[in-house]
């Protein structure tokens, strides 16, 4: 089976897209891209499969890196709008779920080389 790629992100919002336009370019090459739309359909991908990698735009990051479930923000669920992407991460803390950072903007080419070599590794 092979490991399915899943990019988070909304592609409406600049600073929140590159993870998926990262995902689109990957997907080109032959890697399994699943674009990930909410966090209910998340939930659903990592509860039916075993094997995925998370590619997310993290506010503050400099350069591409594996981020733990442990580094997420805490928060707490006050509303439907509060059931973000780490809250559904945190709810399969237990399973080996691998997570890729990717900083906010950069060169697209150099940071899925980058993202490549972390994939294959």
């Amino acid at each position: 089976m092979k490991t399915k790629i899943l990019c988070l992100g909304n592609e409406f919002i600049k600073e929140d897209s590159f993870a998926k336009k990262i995902g689109e370019e990957l997907a080109k090459e032959g890697f399994e891209v699943i674009n990930v739309n909410d966090s209910f359909q998340l939930m659903g991908l990592l509860k039916e499969n075993n094997d995925v990698i998370i590619l997310d735009v993290i506010l503050g990051l400099s350069e591409v890196r594996n981020i733990g479930i442990h580094e997420l923000a805490n928060n707490k669920i006050m509303t439907a709008h509060d059931f973000d992407a780490s809250f559904v991460l945190k709810l399969f803390e237990g399973k080996d779920i691998k997570i890729i950072g990717v900083p906010m903007n950069g060169e697209l080419n150099e940071i899925k080389e980058i993202i490549k070599k972390i994939l294959c590794s």
